[in-house]
């Protein structure tokens, strides 16, 4: 049995331990990092996403257990939304001054950027808590590793045997192995320490050799397994994850103990070349990378200088202007879809851009700023031109004051361009006025008509008729009939305007009966339609068959609208089985609109022949 006081006065064992110590001062610390934020973000095109995917693609950020590991991804997704809102409300506020509003009482807030806000400000909580917690760890591992150091530099002044100080000295390095890591401004002092007292371990206690040799095989085995790991990480794909495990593979070598002298330097060099492999792997990698960022820098400083052109490219009226906007938001589009550049070339490429595009904004707020000033002008002739009308209205000289509202009709067309907002107000203005001219004219001219009233007369008849027809089973029997009763009607002429609610009845009853005849939804449509076409054409009013038209161009648009959707839709479908039967049902909705457009354009070409 050998004492605590008993050592051993080997030079060999005394040079091994100082070889040990110098070869793990050459190994990187990196105790300090508890968990890398963002060692590996996810690689996602964040660009392509709505402001609302976006605010959804934070709010599962925010439920990661580890937050740190995805603030860098959440700052990412932070900029390109305030990037998508800023051109949203940049757009909105051009729209506000296009529209006569003044650029200095502008004041708008997006919904979505207060939700987004409410998201991030969660997150900023949530990792402060996680930071804090994280911290008081570190502070009790702190205080745990002080206790084993103090715990090793006790067991060089006890008196138990040799065998157990070694198992009581291996436990004690178990453990130190098993707890985190502490505050980073204590790391190089604690790792210190405990290498000094390992040393002076090592120093003051007899070993017997066959222990020795039992733990220097323990270390080698493990040191092994740290080699093989090493060397195996040549073959992983991801830079970012191959570094971040290497350095664990490091920090797991320091903790482990001497090896014998025969394998320590070969063991080393092992370790030492796996290291090199992958840090030449990384180094290359950032080459490529460098020299792939320089490209994509020069396309994007290309792109910001089509839009300097276009600044030079002259625009006469709203029209050139909005094509102009056109074609620099396109620019702006494909400058986004070149990627990102590192950070420093990424700062200079953004400025480029925006102060090209603050170069154009400018241009065209200046052009509106003075559209303006001439805007001014125009509203005065449009309210000269409605007090004009509104002198006529009350005039009963049908015919020269009928001449006078279509002369001041034709100076209002020259007056010139307004924006909507008040275009409309003053139109409504003159309309109102003129209209009210009309009507009275109308209702003059109807109180004489005599022939409307007889004409009423037979058609309560008719109506009365053909409310007692019954449909037969005979299909073109039934179709001859009401083609008749239609055609009669059509011949009976025009009722007073007051009286016409006879004309809906009259349709209403006709269409009721096409609707119980067997045929199908398309050709009931069709014979509807045309029943409507010859009244419209029976009665010339001109009025009512604008109405129609604009109907039917306002239902064409909408249906364009939606297949123009639809085929944008179609881009965002993957390959997967469940995608391509959405992607079907896609493509049979545009089949289907492409045939009621189709059919709206013939209706829109008969009516188009009155």
């Amino acid at each position: 049995m050998y004492t605590m006081m008993e050592r051993m006065e080997s030079s060999d064992e005394k040079e091994n331990i100082e070889e040990i110590i110098s070869e793990e001062k050459n190994i990187v610390s990196d105790d300090n990092v508890v968990e890398e934020e963002n060692t590996v973000v996810e690689e996602k095109n964040y660009i392509e996403l709505s402001l609302e995917e976006l605010i959804d693609e934070s709010n599962q950020l925010v439920l990661n257990e580890k937050i740190f590991t995805v603030s860098k991804t959440m700052e990412v997704v932070k900029s390109i939304f305030y990037k998508k809102i800023g051109i949203e409300k940049a757009a909105h506020q051009e729209k506000y001054i296009a529209d006569g509003g003044i650029e200095e009482d502008y004041e708008f807030t997006h919904p979505l950027e207060i939700k987004f806000k409410a998201v991030y400000n969660n997150f900023r909580k949530k990792k402060s808590e996680y930071r804090t917690q994280i911290e008081n760890q570190q502070e009790n591992n702190l205080v745990v590793k002080h206790q084993i150091i103090k715990d090793i530099d006790e067991l060089t002044k006890g008196t138990e045997t040799i065998k157990t100080t070694f198992e009581q000295f291996n436990a004690l390095q178990e453990k130190w192995r098993s707890i985190g890591a502490a505050p980073a401004k204590h790391n190089n002092d604690l790792w210190q320490s405990y290498h000094h007292h390992v040393e002076l371990f090592y120093d003051f206690i007899n070993i017997n050799r066959d222990l020795r040799d039992l733990d220097f095989k323990r270390n080698l085995d493990k040191k092994t397994e740290i080699c093989i790991k090493a060397e195996a990480l040549a073959n992983e794909k991801s830079i970012k994850k191959a570094h971040s495990e290497l350095q664990e593979l490091h920090n797991a070598w320091k903790e482990f103990g001497p090896v014998d002298r025969e394998h320590r330097e070969v063991i080393w060099e092992r370790f030492k070349a796996a290291t090199h492999v992958l840090n030449k792997k990384r180094n290359e990698h950032f080459v490529e990378l460098k020299e792939k960022n320089l490209v994509t820098a020069k396309a994007k400083s290309s792109v910001c200088k089509e839009i300097m052109v276009l600044c030079e490219t002259p625009a006469k009226d709203h029209k050139d202007w909005d094509t102009l906007t056109k074609s620099v938001s396109e620019l702006e589009t494909k400058w986004k879809s070149l990627g990102r550049l590192d950070k420093s070339e990424n700062a200079k490429s953004w400025k480029e851009l925006r102060e090209a595009l603050n170069s154009f904004y400018t241009l065209k707020n200046s052009f509106y700023k003075t559209k303006k000033e001439e805007s001014k002008t125009v509203i005065n002739s449009k309210v000269a031109l409605c007090e004009k009308v509104e002198a006529l209205e009350q005039s009963k000289e049908w015919k020269n004051t009928t001449e006078k509202i279509i002369k001041i009709q034709n100076e209002w067309k020259k007056t010139g361009f307004l924006p909507k907002s008040q275009s409309d107000k003053l139109w409504n203005r003159f309309r109102t006025a003129c209209d009210a001219f009309f009507n009275n004219k109308k209702t003059f001219f109807s109180s004489l008509d005599e022939e409307k009233a007889a004409n009423l007369k037979d058609k309560n008849s008719l109506l009365a008729k053909v409310k007692k027809y019954k449909i037969g089973d005979d299909k073109k029997e039934n179709l001859e009939a009401l083609e008749g009763f239609s055609k009669e009607w059509r011949s009976l002429g025009l009722v007073a305007k007051n009286k016409s609610k006879i004309e809906v009845e009259f349709n209403e009853l006709i269409n009721d009966f096409y609707g119980k005849l067997k045929i199908n939804k398309e050709e009931l449509e069709d014979l509807k339609f045309q029943n409507k076409v010859k009244q419209l054409e029976s009665e010339g009013d001109s009025f009512k068959i604008d109405k129609e038209k604009t109907f039917l161009k306002s239902k064409l648009n909408e249906l364009q609208k939606q297949i123009t959707q639809y085929e944008t839709n179609i881009g965002f479908f993957g390959n997967s089985k469940g995608a391509e039967s959405l992607k079907q049902q896609v493509v049979d909705k545009i089949e289907v609109g492409n045939n009621e457009i189709l059919k709206l354009k013939n209706k829109l070409k008969t009516l188009n022949k009155f």
